[in-house]
């Protein structure tokens, strides 16, 4: 729970007929050339490179496993 009372859902399956979709949001990344077309900000702490979550171990099993689940292994 979030500190404003709401949940957020980063991910769900969900069965579509005889297939189904996986979805997941764990995240984003940005590189120098997205973030030359914003505003500079100078409290901005971020690395002008980001990938957030996709570079953790965990991303990558959530991603093989729902590779996996989706060509049916």
């Amino acid at each position: 729970m979030q500190p404003d009372g709401k949940t957020r859902v980063l991910g769900y399956t969900r069965e579509v007929g005889k297939g189904g979709v996986t979805y997941f949001a764990l995240g984003h990344c940005h590189n120098p050339a997205i973030r030359a077309s914003r505003p500079v900000d100078p409290t901005d702490t971020t690395p002008l490179t980001f990938r957030g979550s996709w570079e953790t171990d965990a991303f990558i099993t959530l991603l093989r496993n729902a590779i996996a689940w989706g060509v049916g292994d």
